[in-house]
């Protein structure tokens, strides 16, 4: 079978998919990616999910897969054992992170060194900012 042959034969399958089930795999993969991201922040692993959950490892596997219907009740035990959002609304996003901070960059240049430039974070600034918010 030619290569234009296998791409027209894949597309085809493609376009077979109904857009609810190729909006699920995507959602799936998106939780499973975020649950990986978090266990290596944390640096945990699947076998500690697991037995944070109580769960076989070869069900936390399934789960950090993509391909596994992961329900809304697992999600948020997840959640919980790992006090982290997987899943967040829209308006929960908003209310949570709608605070900017700034950071100021000063960068200078120093006549003994050209060509060095040496960046230099305002702390001040910054301490003065997060003082203000937190005393407000």
């Amino acid at each position: 079978m030619k290569s234009t042959e296998k791409k027209s034969v894949i597309d085809r399958y493609k376009n077979k998919v109904r857009d609810e089930n190729r909006r699920f795999i995507e959602r799936n993969l998106q939780i499973s990616n975020q649950i990986s991201e978090i266990l290596v922040k944390k640096g945990l692993t699947q076998k500690d999910l697991a037995c944070l959950l109580g769960k076989h490892e070869s069900e936390i596997s399934k789960i950090l897969s993509g391909l596994h219907n992961i329900t809304l009740k697992t999600i948020t035990k997840i959640e919980t054992v790992l006090s982290e959002d997987i899943i967040m609304t829209p308006s929960e996003a908003s209310r949570k992170y709608t605070k900017i901070e700034y950071v100021t960059l000063k960068v200078s240049a120093n006549k003994n060194n050209a060509g060095r430039i040496k960046n230099k974070f305002i702390e001040s600034e910054y301490n003065n900012n997060n003082k203000a918010d937190k005393a407000a």
